[in-house]
């Protein structure tokens, strides 16, 4: 739990806020490609059963909120495994990928609190708790064209795919890469551990970014 000192407080979703995450959730998600703007109603009824850990292949999902007072909720965030890479994988494989990468699902804030820091403590709470679990990479799907909000990603130490371009970087079974899946969106990466940066090279008249241990 942090608190921003003015009564802000960013811990993780309840049983109850199931309604109110979804009402953010669909905020973050208006005007995003078919089949991610229906997501946000299947995690109200996950939060509403499990509060803010929720069961899912191969880990869990965690959702953060953060509230100002005893007012309503004022922004959500919710980190899970990338599902849809992980199955491109061997199921051997699948558990020992499983930490490897986070990926930021939703990120989003109630426009009356905006400016004030949530976004960044949201952000924050869950790069911390994917460090402590040994996350080596943290992935954010932002949609083509938000320009403000890859100027905010990039303030916070983000380097922003192009769209299609390849994420790379190593694991426990060896190297490994993913992209955006090109749904509409294009990745934010960052690198958790310490002494790891990610960094766009070229490779046969292609580019990509590659996150590599620091000399």
């Amino acid at each position: 739990m942090t608190d921003d000192g003015v009564g802000a407080v960013t811990d993780f979703a309840v049983r109850g806020d199931g309604q109110a995450v979804a009402a953010l959730g669909a905020l973050a998600l208006s005007g995003a490609a078919a089949g991610r703007s229906a997501a946000s109603q299947p995690l109200a009824a996950a939060i509403d059963e499990y509060g803010g850990r929720i069961p899912l292949p191969y880990g869990h999902g965690h959702c953060w909120v953060t509230r100002t007072g005893a007012g309503p909720v004022a922004g959500m965030l919710y980190l899970t495994p990338p599902i849809r890479w992980l199955e491109g994988h061997s199921p051997a494989l699948r558990p020992r990928l499983a930490r490897a990468v986070a990926e930021i699902e939703l990120l989003a804030v109630d426009p009356a609190h905006r400016r004030r820091g949530t976004g960044s403590a949201l952000l924050q709470a869950a790069e911390n708790a994917a460090l402590s679990d040994g996350v080596h990479l943290m992935l954010a799907k932002v949609q083509i064209g938000a320009l403000p909000l890859m100027r905010w990603y990039r303030r916070r130490g983000y380097l922003l795919a192009g769209q299609g371009e390849p994420v790379v970087f190593a694991t426990q079974g060896g190297m490994s890469s993913c992209d955006d899946g090109g749904d509409g969106f294009q990745l934010a990466v960052k690198a958790l551990q310490p002494g790891v940066t990610v960094r766009r090279t070229s490779s046969r008249g292609t580019t990509l970014l590659v996150a590599q241990q620091d000399a």
